[in-house]
């Protein structure tokens, strides 16, 4: 399983405001950010709290979209960010724009279970063949 770093989720934001034209550059907290890039391995007594490469995208996706770690453009990097954890695991991901703002809004808004989000994200993935 690969992971992504702190540094890398800040890559991706950056290159979120790049490509969109959009946005504030900026880390608003970097312990923030740097618990947030752990949380998809997060254990509890030696027991994986996300078990699945659904429900560990789901986490991702949930924290950052939900803590605002960045200055701006928090959900937009929550998607960026677990499309490319999902893609360096071996997964291609297809998110409808229309779909995907309404969904990741109520993600923003705490109205999703992690479960919820990563059958979302499943449902959405197909394994690359190699």
């Amino acid at each position: 399983m690969r992971y992504l770093t702190a540094a890398e989720i800040v890559a991706i934001h950056d290159k979120v405001i790049e490509e969109t034209g959009k946005g504030l550059p900026g880390v608003r907290d970097e312990h923030l950010l740097k618990s947030l890039a752990e949380r998809p391995r997060a254990s509890f007594g030696g027991t994986e709290q996300y078990k699945t490469i659904f429900e560990k995208a789901a986490a991702l996706l949930e924290a950052i979209a939900t803590y605002h770690v960045f200055l701006d453009c928090n959900k937009r990097t929550a998607v960026g960010a677990t499309t490319v954890f999902l893609n360096v695991n071996g997964y291609d991901i297809k998110l409808p724009i229309d779909e995907s703002e309404e969904f990741i809004l109520a993600v923003a808004q705490k109205q999703k279970t992690i479960l919820e989000i990563a059958a979302w994200l499943e449902a959405r993935s197909q394994k690359f063949d190699n």
